[in-house]
């Protein structure tokens, strides 16, 4: 992508493709030289359905607010620590709406869509979160992909907020869908970003 995808921090932007190993289940993210880049607090949601994404430094990147609310789940995400609405990122809404079996569909909105008319990226999952790939809103540009070769590959582009793809990926691991495309206890996923 030649404009930069900037959402967590344009620090998590990198002109050159980047390799990571993303562990979802211990929540742990990996370079390619196996330095420890970021982390979760808990593997699971909390009593209080919020957990924290972390750097190697301790430094808090973003809290995952997780709310079930009839079929719609929905996850917020905020900046660092907080969960006050001024300091929103994004939100992740799973959709039912015309999806055909064995695929599953998130909606991602930034905090300035408001009116939610159109996502601003979309994450199609297909089989038991074997794969998925992440789009620029409702166009056909690919943003990240992900494919299980016996760990998964995933490629996310130059310029894409890599913190963005780790915590849309931490968040997938926890929705659960009613379609039966997707197994929210699947065991541990080894994710591969690179280009």
């Amino acid at each position: 992508m030649a404009d930069q995808v900037s959402v967590i921090n344009p620090f998590y932007c990198s002109a050159d493709s980047i390799t990571l190993q993303v562990n979802t289940e211990k929540g742990v993210t990996y370079n390619e030289k196996g330095d420890r880049l970021f982390y979760m607090d808990d593997t699971f949601f909390t009593l209080h359905n919020r957990r924290v994404l972390y750097d190697n430094t301790q430094k808090p990147i973003v809290t995952l607010y997780n709310k079930a609310v009839t079929i719609h789940e929905r996850c917020k995400v905020f900046k660092g620590e907080s969960t006050d609405s001024s300091e929103l990122l994004f939100s992740v809404e799973k959709t039912n709406k015309s999806i055909p079996p064995g695929i599953a569909k998130l909606n991602v909105f930034l905090a300035n869509n408001e009116d939610k008319k159109e996502s601003d990226f979309r994450v199609i999952i297909y089989g038991s979160k074997n794969s998925c790939t992440v789009y620029a809103g409702e166009s056909p540009i690919i943003v990240a992909k992900v494919e299980n070769n016996g760990g998964f590959n995933v490629m996310v582009y130059p310029n894409v907020d890599y913190a963005f793809i780790v915590a849309l990926l931490m968040i997938v691991k926890d929705m659960k869908f009613s379609n039966g495309s997707t197994d929210s206890t699947q065991n541990s996923i080894a994710l591969s970003l690179s280009l």
